[in-house]
């Protein structure tokens, strides 16, 4: 599996040549972009549903190779790729890049993730996210890290985030499937350095843990919770910030040991007066009928990827 890692980075950075500007995408270019969509959707059938390790494996490689070559023109930011159930593509707020990202179930309990950005350009600005897992790192919530060490999830949501060092930065809301009887939510922060490379994680949250303590240098927010739970990351423009959902440990129902769920309580980060994203715990009054759940992305019945849930089990605890 870790032969696709190097295998991504190297055809994205091999076709990462400029392209001939031009005021728009063409008719005949966005033709070649239909057609690239249609073969890329195939693929993604493979990826989700084929119950062959390999075949999977070898339709990941061949829809990295699709999505570089179908991008590779004058203006394809603009190209929306509104027929792709199983690839999120999420874009910031201000429509200045785009994140592609997908999911790629290796075995019950192994998952791993797949994506690049896009930057609005006249050219193709792409960067691959190479998921590198957290593994080898001693706090995950405190690593500040590039698109080649990617903690790995799909992006559900991008949203404004605020300033630093007088660039905007970003936070980025991912779903990991982790495990057989785990799942993460991922509130990540994304901003771009000087030379346009995404970063990911900035120590902007004042958080604390359930006996008072800070949690210093935390960069972003990792909920890993059990399987069967459904746990709440998104933000609130009523209430003005990012609402998450508490969590405590509880026996496992499956024989797995010690799981997290959520126990009806919820946490709403608030940017205070210096920058800093302060956590405040939220208890919802008689103004809401029902304590705020997550909102189904991209439409009703869909999960992140936009396919349509098969029965009672089909999202997972997304």
């Amino acid at each position: 599996m870790d032969m696709l890692k190097p295998f991504f980075f190297a055809l994205l950075t091999a076709w990462l040549a400029p392209a001939v500007s031009a005021q728009s995408l063409t008719e005949s270019d966005r033709a070649a972009m239909v057609e690239g969509e249609s073969r890329m959707a195939d693929l993604l059938q493979v990826v989700y549903a084929d119950s062959s390790q390999q075949a999977r494996f070898q339709a990941t490689r061949d829809l990295i190779k699709e999505l570089v070559q179908t991008l590779d023109r004058p203006h394809s930011f603009t190209y929306s790729f509104a027929a792709l159930p199983g690839l999120s593509i999420q874009y910031a707020p201000d429509s200045t890049f785009r994140v592609f990202t997908w999911e790629l179930n290796i075995d019950r309990d192994q998952y791993r993730h797949f994506g690049a950005i896009q930057r609005r350009a006249d050219t193709l600005a792409l960067t691959p996210l190479v998921d590198r897992g957290d593994s080898w790192l001693e706090n995950p919530e405190n690593a500040v890290v590039g698109a080649d060490n990617w903690l790995g999830y799909a992006v559900y949501d991008v949203v404004p985030g605020g300033t630093y060092e007088g660039k905007p930065y970003y936070f980025v809301l991912g779903y990991d499937s982790y495990g057989a009887f785990r799942r993460r939510k991922i509130l990540d922060v994304v901003r771009f350095d000087a030379d346009g490379a995404p970063r990911f994680g900035l120590p902007v949250f004042t958080t604390y843990t359930d006996s008072g303590l800070l949690l210093a240098d935390r960069a972003r927010i990792i909920l890993e919770y059990a399987a069967e739970a459904t746990v709440a990351l998104r933000e609130d423009s009523e209430l003005g910030g990012i609402l998450y959902e508490n969590l405590i440990m509880m026996p496992g129902s499956n024989g797995e040991g010690p799981v997290q769920v959520p126990d009806g309580s919820y946490h709403l980060l608030e940017m205070d007066d210096r920058g800093q994203w302060l956590e405040k715990e939220q208890v919802f009054t008689h103004k809401y009928e029902e304590a705020p759940r997550e909102v189904p992305k991209p439409s009703e019945g869909r999960d992140i990827f936009g396919r349509g849930n098969k029965g009672d089990g089909g999202s997972g605890g997304r």
